[in-house]
């Protein structure tokens, strides 16, 4: 994220904020969520998975959830929709 990159405390302060959100929920890990992640790590079988695990694990989160995926992340947007999980970049919101 380059320069948008912030400092923990400043992080914390982020999460504080959509804490306070009333249109933010947050939810405990969902019973059932191992076969949707089976299912979303599919594609990445034969690949090592430092990076796509976390992602396919938001991505399955989300579709369990059925839950709009908000990402800055181009590739896991693009994933998302792919899997047809609904998602947003929040640049898109704006322009």
């Amino acid at each position: 994220m380059g320069e948008q990159t912030l400092v923990l405390r400043d992080a914390w302060a982020v999460y504080d904020h959509w804490l306070a959100d009333s249109r933010v929920e947050f939810y405990p890990e969902p019973n059932g969520l191992d076969a949707v992640l089976r299912e979303a790590t599919a594609p990445f079988a034969g690949q090592a998975a430092p990076k796509w695990i976390g992602d396919c694990y938001l991505l399955a989160y989300a579709k369990h959830s059925r839950a709009t995926l908000v990402t800055f992340d181009r590739a896991l947007h693009d994933l998302a929709r792919k899997q047809l999980c609904s998602a947003v970049e929040p640049r898109s919101l704006t322009g």
